[in-house]
């Protein structure tokens, strides 16, 4: 067995031109999507088990860093505590996945220094916004 491995997965816009992003854990045991749903003002926490891939409006991912096992209960924890902030007008899913990805990186979970997470943190910047 592999260690757990986490992605951003991208998908066709859910509401406008932005793309969504969910944070998503592809493990042997299961595979687990963290994501906010709605627009402002109702988004909603919402975890999903299972593949970024069974959905229709799933795009693609970017590779985000390998976990150890120990890591996925933080994950998740980690994913109940970033705040929904329904208040910011321009807060969406892609600033969810961001601040999560910070929040794992100030727990070390993610390391700031490696190449693969620095390579996504560029990736998710070419990316975020609206859809050209």
């Amino acid at each position: 067995m592999g260690n757990p491995k986490l992605y951003v997965a991208f998908y066709r816009p859910r509401y406008g031109n932005y793309q969504h992003w969910a944070l998503y854990i592809d493990d042997d045991k299961e595979s687990i999507i963290f994501e906010v749903t709605g627009q402002h003002p109702n988004f909603q926490r919402n975890v999903v088990y299972a593949r970024p891939d069974a959905s229709r409006s799933y795009v693609s991912n970017v590779y985000v860093a390998t976990l150890r096992d120990d890591d996925i209960a933080d994950v998740k924890e980690a994913a109940r505590q970033v705040r929904v902030d329904n208040d910011t007008v321009d807060w969406d899913c892609q600033d969810y996945v961001l601040e999560l990805l910070d929040k794992l990186e100030d727990e070390f979970i993610l390391e700031e220094n490696d190449e693969d997470y620095r390579e996504a943190r560029k990736e998710l910047k070419k990316r975020r916004g609206a859809i050209l």
